[in-house]
């Protein structure tokens, strides 16, 4: 039979083997359980899901944490909700003492679709190879010759599609093939062992070698096979559209109700940019277990978020000077803030200027789930219990629910609030909104933006996805890293914890919505046009996870490009459509492993504040064309970037 290892045991046995469960831990990997990770030993057949599979993480397959004398084993419960596994996080594997050479790494990606690889993904129904990169694991105090190795695939693979995972060719210090595992060697081999975890996949693994062989490899070379089934796009999507549509429904056309607690008036001596910042409360329903950090979504019969009540969330609006001397209906923009930050960050300077050299009214709440007061619970969580890691996205879906709301207060009864209006002239164009997104607000943004029924254009600066990628290569993750340390005292541990929360994580960041922003976006919700503007040597979010979010969205580059990347076409002139615009700012390039750069060096700030970003970002919103403002390549240090306002 094909599918084993999905089904637990056998109709029928010719093994020997007396069929049995299978353990939480897979034999084929010698060293830490549960891995490879993800893979098909972890799924079951379920006919009620969409892909027709469901995960089944054993008891003891999460890796337990220890503090001081004490040992906690986080359960599995969140993770088996789901039909499948990310589209985007890394597959992971281990061979004791092999060294780096022969990996295809992220600045070489066409050689791990051409023949000769060391490592291939394959679709398992077309045989078709996927772009990707493969390297060991250099973060924390990782330890050489026992280190995890990750394959990264470089676009999003399909929904509810299934893979095989291929490795060979890899090689110790000394340059000498590293050993396949006992348990593997045996299904590669045929050779015959007591064990049902080896036995009950024999037909499973006739066709994994298969279809390997029909790629070109012999069976011999192949140190390490799995297979794996992707999660379905309800698995990543319909928790938040759920909450979306009900709370629509819930509150009409006009949006939540609201309260405005202050107003703040300046004059231009004040305040060159900014005429008003209004303050207010909104209504929004709630669908979280708890109206505070570090809880779940509430859940019905059918695992769906209930509505359970009511939330009051504040909000800030920025009104520009140009609203005063010249009162007309001005475009909305909405804006979404930084790692753990709040909605404050709406009030600096360089968005007041952007908002009145262009004309909008930017408006902003926080992301609940990823703002400041969440950030005690997180650590908690870290410490103490590492099975309530879904609660980072679910209380985040929570907030994308917050910013649907605060866009249709927007549109609805504010866009006709005294505050917003002039010798009866309201300011607010409701025709359409804009978002923009810096660092975190272009992580979550994406999210939230593939989600939204009335954003079309997003600009999404200094990000990238998945977070999985990220955190190891950010400045602003050493200090959680040190705290997942403290709990996890084998690196390998906290690498293999990287694939792991990326499976729960992706409903609620930009990593999970891939293909669905605007390759595949779901039933009535409008394809999304993204401008990614990004920032080489960002010490923040990696260069990788934006040119990541650019293949997923099916981006280009307007020539002329800083240089060459990947999956993406160089476009000439005007570009209608998603595109990545790179911007160099004098920083050093960014380690080669998945570690922090210096960052002293950082130029996560920089690209917002330049003048050619914001005009590019200002006419994409407008005609939605993607154009090249800088003179020449966007070497910024060199006053590439500068321009002049008109």
């Amino acid at each position: 039979m094909i599918f084993l290892a999905l089904l637990g045991c056998p109709a029928t046995d010719d093994t020997g083997v007396s069929p049995t469960e299978y353990a939480d831990c897979d034999p084929i990997s010698d060293s830490l359980c549960s891995l490879p990770f993800p893979s098909s030993f972890y799924l079951r057949e379920d006919s009620s899901t969409p892909t027709g599979y469901r995960v089944r993480l054993g008891a003891t397959t999460i890796p337990a944490t220890q503090q001081g004398e004490i040992s906690y084993q986080p359960a599995p419960d969140l993770w088996n909700e789901l039909d499948g596994f990310s589209p985007m996080g890394p597959l992971v594997a281990e061979f004791p003492g092999m060294a780096d050479a022969n990996l295809v790494g992220h600045d070489n990606i066409a050689a791990s679709i051409a023949d000769g690889s060391s490592t291939v993904i394959l679709d398992w129904d077309t045989g078709a190879r996927v772009p990707h990169w493969a390297e060991l694991d250099y973060a924390g105090n990782a330890v050489e010759g026992n280190r995890i190795l990750f394959i990264r695939p470089a676009v999003p693979l399909e929904h509810g599609h299934r893979y095989v995972v291929g490795i060979r060719g890899l090689v110790d210090k000394a340059g000498a093939p590293v050993d396949a595992s006992t348990g593997f060697a045996a299904l590669r081999d045929g050779t015959a062992t007591d064990d049902w975890n080896i036995e009950g996949r024999r037909s499973l693994y006739d066709d994994i070698f298969s279809r390997l062989e029909a790629d070109g490899w012999s069976k011999g070379e192949t140190q390490l096979a799995w297979d794996l089934v992707i999660k379905s796009a309800d698995a990543v999507a319909l928790r938040g559209e759920v909450m979306r549509d009900d709370a629509r429904e819930r509150l009409g056309a006009d949006g939540p109700p609201y309260t405005i607690t202050s107003v703040s008036e300046f004059t231009a001596e004040e305040n060159a940019y900014t005429w008003k910042r209004i303050y207010g409360e909104m209504t929004v329903p709630r669908y979280t277990e708890e109206d505070e950090p570090g809880t779940l979504l509430s859940r019905d019969s059918n695992g769906l978020p209930e509505y359970v009540g009511d939330t009051t969330v504040p909000f800030t609006i920025i009104v520009p000077r140009t609203a005063q001397t010249e009162p007309r209906p001005l475009k909305l923009l909405q804006y979404g803030h930084g790692l753990l930050g709040s909605q404050d960050e709406v009030e600096g300077s360089y968005l007041s200027e952007i908002g009145e050299r262009y004309g909008y009214v930017i408006f902003a709440t926080d992301w609940t789930g990823m703002k400041g007061e969440d950030t005690d619970a997180i650590t908690l969580m870290i410490l103490q219990d590492l099975g309530r890691f879904p609660m980072i996205a679910e209380r985040s879906q929570q907030g994308f629910l917050e910013f649907h709301a605060a866009l249709w207060m927007m549109k609805g009864a504010m866009s006709r609030d005294e505050n917003l209006t002039v010798d009866g002239t309201s300011l607010v164009d409701t025709s359409e909104v804009y978002y923009y997104g810096n660092s975190q607000g272009a992580i979550l943004g994406g999210a939230y933006v593939a989600l939204s029924h009335d954003i079309e254009r997003a600009t999404l600066g200094v990000g990238g996805a998945p977070y999985s990628l990220l955190l190891s290569r950010s400045s602003d993750f050493t200090p959680f890293f040190g705290v997942f340390q403290s709990v996890y005292d084998d690196e390998r541990e906290l690498a293999l914890w990287m694939a792991l929360l990326q499976q729960v994580w992706d409903p609620g960041e930009a990593g999970g919505y891939g293909r669905l922003m605007n390759e595949s976006p779901r039933e009535g919700t409008p394809a999304k046009a993204v401008l990614l503007q990004d920032a080489v040597g960002d010490a923040q979010v990696t260069t990788l996870g934006a040119q990541n979010m650019a293949r997923a969205f099916g981006a280009a580059i307007v020539d002329p490009a800083l240089r060459e990347v990947y999956g993406l076409e160089v476009v000439t002139g005007s570009h209608v459509g998603s595109a990545l615009a790179e911007y160099d700012h004098g920083a050093p390039e960014v380690p080669y492993t998945n570690t922090p750069p210096d960052d002293n060096y950082d130029t996560h700030e920089d690209t917002r504040r330049a003048w050619a970003a914001q005009e590019q970002m200002a006419h994409f919103f407008e005609t939605g064309e993607v154009d090249h403002y800088c003179e020449g390549q966007c070497f910024c240090a060199d006053g590439a970037c500068d321009g002049t306002s008109e």
